[in-house]
């Protein structure tokens, strides 16, 4: 078997890729094995990008399902928050297409699919996600709880 470089490198080419160590950097792989596939490659990267969905989008677009969601929905506009839902609407596209490649492996389709995560991560889903994370914490670093006095309305 080709060592992964050599065979990405191919694959690369062919497909027009950005080069393994991009992936790497910005997905945070971690390929030590000389062997991984190129589907192990598509799996490191869907699980990085899914697990933006599942902790971090799905909390604020969902509701008030969890505490820091109640005050994150209030911190963004409803523009921001229509945002976020696109971005997770496109993820969830890319999550079953991902799906599909697992159970029908497909070299062509592999390339294509990380191409196509490639381009939407540094394209829109880091630019626009960095923007809502920065907001949220300083909203979260300006969040006072304010004293209300009671009074007896009887």
């Amino acid at each position: 078997m080709q060592p992964t470089f050599q065979k990405y490198k191919n694959i690369q080419e062919r497909f027009g890729l950005p080069q393994l160590t991009d992936l790497k950097a910005a997905f945070k792989l971690e390929l030590e094995d000389e062997e991984v596939t190129f589907d192990e490659i598509r799996t490191e990267m869907s699980d990085k990008l899914f697990m933006f969905t599942e902790k971090i989008i799905e909390p604020i677009i969902s509701g008030y399902d969890s505490f820091s969601g109640i005050y994150e929905q209030n911190m963004l506009t409803e523009r921001e928050v229509t945002q976020l839902f696109r971005l997770y609407k496109k993820i969830q596209v890319l999550k079953w297409e991902n799906t599909m490649l697992t159970l029908k492996p497909d070299e062509n389709a592999t390339a294509e699919w990380i191409k196509k995560v490639w381009d939407f991560w540094n394209g829109e889903f880091e630019p626009d996600l960095s923007k809502v994370s920065k907001k949220l914490s300083d909203s979260w670093q300006k969040l006072e709880f304010r004293e209300r006095r009671q009074t007896y309305q009887g």
